[in-house]
Parts: structure tokens; sequence; C-alpha cells
């Protein structure tokens, strides 16, 4: 019997947001071998599907397929309001070793769809398509992370030890993600194979508590930009070969604070942009294209060791705040 095959079949079941297949699952599951995927899948069904028959058929053939920690386990987690908690390190600190993390996010969060069965926009809608990874202490990430392929919010584990590059390769295969958040990551090579996803929108780096003395580079080629991002957010992290990214047509916030930028020519082609923060960088000239960027609102180039400062702002009509205070070099 080819359990593998059955996998993804039952996998497909699981996802469809239209119908609540568990049910037909939990047959499917009582006839076949399982695997770790489907342990998983009957850990989250016995925890938190709404139908109590449904949950209790799903714990009983737990404790007789899976081990009896595991069983054990889903058995004191069922009843509680463990959606309440934050649910990554709440499921990843319970779980077993037969039961991967992904794959019970995903059982809980189909059996939570179908309680609920959120409105487009609603705060239960934008839960299900959210993931935040920040306070989780693996340092790689399980290759079933891609079966949560709805997700459009996603949070990567923030600490040293956690391996970006791996992730990367899991990322890009998620097309649906809009926001993207890498914070307290040791970040060696700037992940620009992010920009081919179609919907990204927001791209959020911040170095946070570590104090990592190597820039992030931006490898050689490029041009390396995404015509769907609206935000870019670099806080406190030196970029080195800035000039090779972009262009960012549709960008709306470039927020680079202490990013040790010595140009700001990805920029060029930004006519939508409305922010931009790049103070503590080593600016030492105001580029003449700010002045055709006539969105902007905010113009804070503060705190860099400018020497030349030619700025046309008759185009400039949206513009409500400017700061160009120049910081001599040391």
């Amino acid at each position: 019997m080819n359990t593998s095959l059955y996998s993804h079949q039952i996998a497909r079941l699981f996802r469809d947001k239209e119908t609540d297949n568990c049910p037909l699952i939990l047959d499917i599951l009582s006839a076949i071998d399982l695997d770790t995927r489907l342990v998983s899948y009957l850990f989250g069904i016995a925890v938190f599907h709404a139908d109590r028959y449904l949950s209790e058929r799903a714990l009983s053939l737990l404790e007789q397929r899976a081990s009896k920690q595991t069983a054990q386990k889903a058995a004191k987690l069922r009843g509680t309001l463990t959606h309440s908690y934050e649910e990554v390190e709440f499921l990843s600190r319970h779980k077993t070793e037969e039961v991967d993390l992904f794959h019970l996010l995903l059982a809980s969060k189909m059996c939570l769809w179908h309680r609920y069965r959120p409105e487009m926009g609603s705060n239960a809608e934008v839960a299900f398509r959210t993931l935040d990874l920040r306070r989780l202490k693996y340092p790689h990430l399980s290759s079933s992370l891609t079966d949560l392929d709805f997700l459009t919010f996603l949070a990567l584990p923030a600490h040293k030890d956690f391996d970006l590059q791996s992730a990367v390769s899991l990322l890009v295969q998620m097309p649906l993600l809009e926001t993207i958040v890498l914070e307290n990551i040791r970040i060696e090579q700037f992940p620009i194979e992010l920009f081919s996803l179609p919907r990204l929108t927001a791209l959020i780096i911040r170095r946070g508590h570590m104090r990592y003395r190597a820039p992030i580079v931006v490898p050689e080629g490029g041009p390396y930009g995404s015509s769907s991002l609206k935000r870019l957010v670099c806080e406190s992290y030196p970029i080195a070969g800035a000039q090779r990214l972009g262009p960012f047509p549709n960008l709306q916030e470039a927020s680079l604070p202490r990013c040790g930028l010595t140009t700001l020519c990805f920029l060029r082609d930004s006519f939508f942009l409305e922010y931009l923060n790049a103070r503590h960088n080593s600016l030492e000239y105001v580029p003449d294209f700010l002045g055709a960027l006539t969105r902007l609102r905010t113009l804070d180039l503060g705190h860099n060791p400018f020497k030349t400062i030619a700025l046309n702002l008759s185009q400039m009509e949206q513009l409500e705040v400017l700061d160009l205070s120049i910081v001599r070099s040391q």
C-alpha cells in the first residue's frame, strides 16, 4: 500500500475550504497505515474539531494506531481552548516526535476554518492566513510548511541559529505570501529570491537585539526588483551592494534607517513612494530624482554626512515632513 500517495490525497481533502471532509478522512485513516503526516492530522482533528463525535473518533484511532504518549497528549489538550494561545509555540511544546508541527498546524487551521466559516477580511480569516513563527526555536523548517500555501503573512523564527537560506527555498513555493518578516536572524545574503513571489507586498527585515558586524550582501548581477512590493523595511542592518536592488515601481513605503547606504538609486523608479526614511546612513548627496517622486509625504534623510543638497521641491506638493539634517563625518 502506497502510504505516501494516500497522504497527498488526504492532504487535498483536508485543504478543501468548501467541504469539511474529516468524516471521509477518518474512514480512510482507519483502513491504511499511518505516516507522520497522517498521525498529525489525527492529532489535530482530535484536539480541534468542533464535532465531538469526530474528535472522539480521531482520538480513538490515535489510541489504536499511534504511540501512547501521542494519544495521551491529544487527550489532555482536547476540550481546551487551545486556539486562544499563541498557536505555534503552544503546539510545538505539546506535540510528540511522531507529529509534524506544520501538518498539525494545517489540521488545526482547517478544523477552525470549518468551525467558524470566516468571512473574507474578517479577523478569523486573517488569522487563518497568518503564521507567526518568531518564538519558535527550530533551526530549520520542515518542507511540510509548503502545505500551508494559503498563507499570506509569515514571520520566520527569530534567533541567530535559524537557517534562512534553506527556508527561502520553501517560501518561494508559497505563491500567496504577501508579507514576510525576518527578525533577529543572521542574514549573510539578501534574500532576492523572495522578489519572485507574485503577491509579495511587504518585506520586513529587522536586526533586533543581535549585533552582527557583517552586512547583508546583495549578490552580483541584478537588477533585483519586484513589481508587487509596496513596503520595504530594513532596520539597523547594513546592506552591501544596495545599488543592485530595484526597480520597485509600486513601492509606497521605504524604511531604511542605519543600513550604511551610500546610494538610493534603487528607488529611482518608485513613483508611488509616499514615505521614505533613510536616517543615519552614509549618504553624501541628495539624489535629484527624489524631486520627481511627487507622492512623497515624508522625506526623512536626517543624520547623513551630506556634502551636496540640491533638491527641487517644486513638484513635491504632497510633502509634509522634510528632514535633511547633516551629521559631520568623524
